[in-house]
């Protein structure tokens, strides 16, 4: 039997009060990063610069709860399959952290280019980021229901399959786009651009993977 079913409840409820809280922190570093390319959108240095020190601090503060998460952790007796599933899941939210800073500091550096990509291109970055960040808020209900509702927890993370699956079909428009554009625009901007678009795809596959983990445990609940 899973050790995650052995555990008392009360601990069970521990454990996901501290991803809860992890999971919000980078829902609010989503929240800026989003900021960040709506600022580029309108051509304000200043206030992306903002959303950008925002960014920056608060994935430095999720940094911060995941280590004090896994240093909890690793006081708990866990089967060594509970522990990697439970592991995977801090990592994982982490990550999607991790690429919306990542994609933040590189619409910084178009700041810093003279050309611009066309509107249409900023636009559909920004329709991306926007569903990595609605993934990222259905992750933290999962997580809330995840000791008294699994069934909801699956539903949920079906529902952040379903807007990755969008976020793929965006970045094949835009990736179409941004092919068009390369032909006439300065390599390094070529270049940015298409790893801003990967970037944001990247975040969108690490909700799935954390959706992928809160369906395990999930399941062993039910």
């Amino acid at each position: 039997m899973s050790i995650w079913i052995w555990i008392s409840k009360e601990r069970r409820k521990d454990i996901i009060k501290m991803s809860l809280k992890h999971a919000e922190k980078v829902i609010e570093v989503v929240e800026h990063a989003v900021k960040v390319l709506e600022a580029y959108s309108e051509n304000n240095a200043k206030a992306a610069d903002k959303e950008w020190g925002e960014v920056f601090r608060l994935e430095r503060e999720a940094d911060d709860i995941k280590r004090s998460l896994l240093a909890e952790l690793s006081k708990e007796t866990f089967h060594p399959i509970d522990r990697e599933t439970i592991v995977r899941l801090v990592l994982s939210i982490d990550d999607i952290a991790s690429y919306a800073k990542a994609w933040s500091r590189r619409v910084m550096l178009l700041f810093d280019v003279k050309e611009r990509p066309p509107e249409n291109i900023v636009l559909r970055f920004l329709s991306m980021s926007r569903k990595v960040l609605e993934a990222s808020k259905t992750i933290s209900e999962a997580i809330e229901r995840l000791a008294e509702d699994p069934k909801k927890v699956l539903e949920l993370a079906n529902a952040v399959e379903r807007i990755e699956e969008e976020v793929d079909d965006i970045r094949g428009e835009v990736f179409k786009e941004i092919i068009h554009f390369c032909e006439s625009s300065k390599t390094s901007l070529c270049i940015l651009a298409k790893d801003i678009m990967d970037t944001i795809e990247n975040g969108a596959d690490k909700c799935e993977d954390v959706a992928d983990v809160l369906r395990s445990l999930a399941l062993l609940t039910m």
